[in-house]
């Protein structure tokens, strides 16, 4: 609206004016250094439009040369930059293909032109990698500046990409701490540690994660269950997991009480032939909304004959919650330990009837 006001005052004032501008031309006569210039008013109007208008392409022409700063004027060198940019873009699509070989090969000849080198290296490496050529990845990771945390993740993740955990670890150990703000490798610093089964390290860097918000909050919930009952658990058979120990005081109260720690405690337990304080402790923190993440974990701990009262409270949720496929899952899990192996088909049956993708 406000425009169409301002059109309509411009159509308006030309009309008014534009009649005593001809009619009254007017008088200008400029004189520099010996060069006069005689025009009118309009003339004057005129002039400073189209100059206004020169000013605005030139300037136009020299952003559009800025922006192309890597074009050379050399033709040999101008053809090199221009197949490098093509190889760019058919590797690239190979990529997203997972034609892997034929992108390493575009990747590589990108390299010719020097715009996003860095970023056409890393993904020439996984091309590579994952075309079987180890070697040649890690001859591409060689011209990475070595210490940007961009190289480190990619020597890190083909690491573990290979099962070399502890390596991995080794690795990102001098690299990741506490002051870490890099979420994609601190994120993966944890995951190496897991692999490699180094949990009192693990347990030890969880405050540096929630304090940078290496994961959301709701990726952290199942992170949770990816950490805390594998460490507890494992820890505890090696004689190792202390309550009073300082990778494991210095969690917030939030982490130690959560389900997925009392979880590994119940798991424990149950390792150590205490299947009803283990029941006692599932019984306490078992809550509806986070089975799904638990039941992966909970299916692997030894309660033996001591899920009378889970098996309760299962079909008690069951009243209410006909449909849920995990708690016909969990009634599964529950029938095996107490060796009812035919209750416990008939309940993944009853599982897999709403959900045929669930497993035990």
């Amino acid at each position: 609206m406000i425009k169409a006001i301002i059109l309509f005052a411009l159509i308006a004032g030309a009309m008014l004016l534009g009649p005593v501008i001809i009619n009254n031309p007017g008088y200008i006569k400029v004189v520099v250094a010996g060069l006069v210039l005689e025009t009118t008013v309009l003339g004057i109007v005129i002039i400073a439009i189209c100059f206004s208008f020169l000013c605005w392409l030139i300037g136009a022409i020299f952003r559009k040369l800025l922006r192309l700063k890597h074009v050379s004027f050399n033709f040999w060198r101008w053809r090199r930059q221009r197949q490098a940019q093509d190889a760019f873009e058919l590797g690239v699509q190979a990529y997203a293909k997972q034609q892997w070989h034929l992108a390493s090969l575009h990747l590589n000849k990108a390299a010719d032109d020097s715009f996003m080198l860095k970023e056409k290296r890393i993904m020439a490496a996984y091309a590579m990698f994952y075309a079987g050529d180890v070697a040649g990845a890690n001859n591409v990771i060689d011209e990475l500046p070595a210490q940007e945390s961009s190289t480190l993740f990619l020597q890190a993740d083909l690491l573990l990409q290979q099962g070399r955990a502890v390596e991995a670890c080794n690795l990102l150990n001098t690299h990741v701490n506490s002051d870490v703000q890099d979420k994609g490798l601190g994120q993966l610093y944890l995951y190496a540690l897991q692999q490699a089964k180094r949990w009192e390290e693990l347990l030890a860097l969880v405050p540096a994660a929630l304090k940078h918000k290496w994961f959301e909050t709701d990726k952290w919930q199942a992170q949770r269950f990816s950490i805390y009952p594998a460490a507890i658990s494992q820890l505890s058979q090696q004689g190792r997991f202390d309550e009073k120990a300082d990778y494991w005081r210095n969690l917030p109260s939030k982490e130690r009480r959560s389900t997925a720690a009392n979880l590994g405690r119940a798991w424990a337990l149950a390792q150590n032939n205490q299947q009803d304080e283990a029941e006692k402790l599932l019984l306490s923190h078992l809550q509806l909304s986070e089975l799904p993440l638990m039941l992966p974990y909970l299916k692997q701990i030894p309660l033996g004959k001591s899920v009378l009262k889970l098996r309760k409270k299962a079909q008690q949720w069951l009243h209410e919650n006909a449909s849920n496929a995990n708690l016909y899952v969990l009634l599964a899990y529950l029938s095996e330990q107490e060796g009812e192996d035919e209750q416990a088909a008939l309940a993944m049956q009853k599982a897999k009837q709403y959900d045929p993708t669930i497993t035990l």
